[in-house]
């Protein structure tokens, strides 16, 4: 068995994100305090303040969620929320509307155990703002832009958890209506 090692940019990029790593992790707390009320309301359980995901190029938190916000009770369904840096991963290229190009933020609905989409000729319609995603966990996606944010970094990280609060609420409102297949 082959292990890959580190190359050496891997290495200075390692770097670089530990000297950003404790502010990063703060503006996770910050989200994980501005949604966690709303989370309770959904009845979710086991959250994540946040994780890596390289194969989508994303840092996100989430947690699972529990009828009548999963739309099945067969599956375990979560509710993501982060960043995502398209240039770092290649998942969710194929969404519909297609997600920014640009470093942004996300929130996210699926199901961990398998992918999912709406059910073959049902029409649902989702807030605008809203992608479908097909052959991933997750199904739906909103996204915003970080150069939408303001660029001060408290101000940034305010904006975000409210920006990733509006969109959880969203979810909130529509998810119990779902179709499922």
């Amino acid at each position: 068995m082959s292990i890959d090692m580190p190359s050496s940019d891997d290495l200075f990029a390692a770097e670089r994100f530990l000297a950003a790593e404790a502010r990063i992790a703060a503006c996770f707390e910050r989200i994980e305090e501005a949604v966690a009320p709303l989370l309770r309301s959904m009845r979710a359980t086991g959250r994540t303040t946040y994780a890596t995901d390289p194969e989508r190029g994303m840092i996100w938190g989430h947690a699972f969620l529990r009828p009548p916000y999963a739309p099945s009770a067969e599956v375990e369904w979560f509710v993501g929320w982060g960043l995502r840096f398209p240039d770092g991963g290649s998942g969710w290229d194929g969404a519909d509307p297609r997600l920014p190009t640009v470093p942004h933020a996300i929130v996210a609905v699926g199901s961990s155990s398998q992918p999912f989409g709406l059910p073959g000729g049902v029409k649902f319609q989702l807030p605008p703002g809203w992608s479908t995603v097909s052959g991933e966990a997750a199904f739906l996606a909103a996204s915003r832009p970080l150069v939408d944010l303001p660029d001060q970094p408290d101000a940034r990280a305010a904006a975000l958890a409210q920006w990733i609060v509006e969109r959880i609420e969203e979810l909130k409102s529509f998810l119990p209506d779902l179709p499922t297949a």
